[in-house]
Formats: structure tokens, C-alpha cells, sequence
């Protein structure tokens, strides 16, 4: 028995666990009473689609219930985690969302021992879901968000290059001034280098693309260059990166890489033999919030502008929250920006030339995707 255990600190909970068959329905325990206990603990597998519910009651009355914790999983997903006691009683629903039987393993069990009701070890990739509230042992939490151990929380870096002085106002690493609008058509592929765009060719082989849909939800696709210019079959309205994970003799793309959308308008651009995409613009995806603490910016040229943007699609309403003026002296700035964005909002980084010349600029701004606040 581990030191200093009591027995009594603990309590399995028989009528809220199951080991064996998942009915096509579900599994919905009755009304549990958590008594002097403080904390509950669910180790959760299912082999189907699944929502876990956890609700609390201040009686045994289901008309009074109120959820505290909802998370879908996927089937053989490995669900551990311990939630506070709110309410005098609790319960505990498994919904199989493919209604067709399969097998289920649910433990539950209630804990008044607080002190070691951590969340995960300080290593592990068992991590913390919004919406659970205990002490968790913990690294720094921007190094636990880098190294994604964080699940449900996000690193951002909006990274953008600008290496030739534009005509105008542009997108920092689109080439333009990116407000895109409209949705419903696929965005394409174009590959321009001879040797990325052939099979098994020197060049770039695969790339990774990553982003939102016109639809709001976020995309994560791997496509092979060497099959050409061509359609990606989604519609595409925000490209957050681009990356090469596969070349040829060359180690890297021979030729520009892009994905553009109607009116061959630009929505990603991968710089020849750059094999990452640097392109100052996110879209926040659906039922996230992106909050953003602060931009860095490193530049030098004859004379401009960087403009940091706020803009809805949804309304068409753009303001600049910043700006900086560059200039020839080489100059690093380094500013708070502290703004949440909603869902369905974009940050873009613009700059706004006044005299051509040589000009080399680099953006980044830092951010955290979170998890829309919840309403339990």
C-alpha cells in the first residue's frame, strides 16, 4: 500500500462503472452521492465514438441536473482524468454515438485525498482538458503549450517574411493584401518548380498544409507534389502553414509553392527552396479563441509601415490595432498586444511600403488557442 494511503480516503463506485458490453444507447449511471468525498476519478475506453458526460445535482431529482463536463472521444481513445465534486450527487453518462454495440471499460471512482489529485505527471502527454478544476503538478505552461502537452491549449506563432519590397500593400508573405470572401470553392495547388512537379522528383515531394475551411473548422492535409498543379478538394479559407516533409536529391522545394483560391487569389505561398511557408495571417477556428500576448518584429527598409489587423469576414470590418513605422535604421520592437480573438476572426500583419528599396522584415506574433470559455 503506498505511504501514508488510507483506505478510507477512497471509495469505488460500482453503479457508475461498467467492463463489457457498450449498448448501442449507452451507459447512464443513477445518481451517485459523493458523501465527504472531494474528488471523482473516470478512466474511460470505449472501442466506438463516444461522449462523456459528467453531471452534478444538488438532489436526486434528473430535472435539477446540471453538466459539468462534456468531451467527445474517439473509439480506443485512453480517458483519465479527476474533476472536483460541485453538488451533493453526481452522474455519469457514456453515449455511443455509432449506436451499434461494442465494448466499454468505465471506472469511476471518488477521493477526498485533494493533495494528489494531479492531473498528469510532469512528462506526460495525459493532459489537462478544459473545464477540469484540480491542483496539477506543472513546467513552466508556455513550455508544457510548445511542446503540446496541453490538448485541448495551443502554441500559436504567426510567422511572417518579407524579403522584396512591394508595390503596395500587402500581407506580409502573401503578396498581397488578403481579405478573403469567398466560400464555396476548392482551392487549388499550383506548383511552379520542373522538379518538384514530377513523379519522384528531386525537389519537394510532399507537403503538409494546415488551416481553416470556408465551413470554420480547422484541416489538416498531406498531399503529394509530385502529382502537380491541381485541386485540393476543400475549400479553403485561411492557410496557417505550409510545410515540405518529404524531398528529393535537392533537400528542398526547386520552385514556388501555393494554394490559391477563386480569382487565383494567393491563400498560402511556400517561397522557392524555402520548405516552410511565412505568411503573417490566422484564422481562428470554430469553438476556439485565439489570445494573443505580443508581436516581435525585426526590420529594415527605405521606408514603411507594418500594420497589425483585426478582421471579420463574417461582417467585412478590418482596424488596425498597431502600428509601426521601419526605416533604414535595422530596429527590433518588441509590443504587448494583449487581444482575444472570437472564433471566426483573423489576425493578419500587413506592410505598407512609402519608398522602394532594399527591405528585409520578420514578424512574429505570439498566441494561445484556447478553448471557447464554457457555459457549464
Amino acid at each position: 500500500m503506498p505511504y501514508q494511503f488510507n483506505a478510507g480516503n477512497y471509495r469505488y463506485i460500482s453503479l457508475a462503472s461498467s467492463n463489457g458490453a457498450f449498448d448501442p444507447l449507452g451507459f447512464l449511471s443513477e445518481f451517485i452521492t459523493s458523501g465527504p468525498y472531494s474528488t471523482i476519478n473516470i478512466n474511460l475506453q470505449a472501442d466506438k465514438n463516444t461522449t462523456f458526460n459528467l453531471y452534478s445535482n444538488i438532489s436526486m431529482d434528473d430535472t435539477t441536473k446540471v453538466l459539468h463536463f462534456s468531451k467527445i472521444l474517439i473509439p480506443n481513445e485512453n480517458f483519465s482524468k479527476k474533476f472536483q465534486i460541485q453538488s451533493g450527487f453526481f452522474q455519469v453518462e457514456v453515449l455511443n454515438n455509432d449506436a451499434i454495440l461494442g465494448s466499454l471499460f468505465l471506472y469511476t471512482s471518488v477521493s477526498s485525498s485533494t493533495q494528489f489529485s494531479t492531473q498528469t505527471f510532469l512528462n506526460s502527454n495525459l493532459s489537462i482538458d478544459d473545464n477540469t478544476n484540480l491542483i496539477r503538478v506543472s513546467n513552466d505552461y508556455g513550455m508544457d503549450l510548445v511542446r503540446g502537452i496541453h490538448t485541448d491549449f495551443q502554441k500559436i506563432n504567426i510567422s511572417g517574411l518579407l524579403e522584396t519590397n512591394p508595390g503596395s500593400e500587402e500581407t506580409i508573405g502573401l503578396g498581397d493584401d488578403y481579405i478573403y470572401t469567398t466560400i464555396g470553392t476548392a482551392a487549388n495547388l499550383v506548383v511552379a518548380g520542373a522538379n518538384d512537379n514530377q513523379p519522384a522528383g528531386t525537389g519537394a515531394r510532399f507537403v503538409r498544409i494546415k488551416g481553416t475551411l470556408d465551413t470554420g473548422a480547422s484541416f489538416n492535409s498531406l498531399y503529394d507534389v509530385n502529382t502537380g498543379t491541381g485541386s485540393t478538394g476543400l475549400n479553403i479559407q485561411s492557410v496557417d502553414s505550409m510545410e515540405i516533409t518529404e524531398v528529393g536529391s535537392l533537400t528542398h522545394n526547386e520552385g514556388l509553392i501555393q494554394i490559391t483560391g477563386a480569382g487565383a487569389q494567393v491563400l498560402g505561398n511556400m517561397l522557392p527552396t524555402a520548405n516552410f511557408q511565412k505568411s503573417a495571417y490566422y484564422k481562428v477556428p470554430t469553438s476556439k479563441e485565439l489570445v494573443i500576448s505580443d508581436i516581435q518584429i525585426s526590420g529594415y527598409s527605405q521606408g514603411g509601415t507594418i500594420k497589425v489587423y483585426i478582421y471579420n469576414p463574417s461582417t467585412t470590418i478590418q482596424y488596425s490595432i498597431a502600428d509601426f513605422h521601419i526605416s533604414t535604421t535595422p530596429q527590433m520592437i518588441d509590443f504587448k498586444l494583449q487581444k482575444t480573438l472570437l472564433s471566426g476572426e483573423v489576425i493578419k500583419v500587413n506592410y505598407v511600403p512609402n519608398i522602394a528599396g532594399d527591405l528585409l522584415i520578420n514578424v512574429n506574433v505570439n498566441a494561445a488557442l484556447c478553448p471557447t470559455i464554457s457555459a457549464f
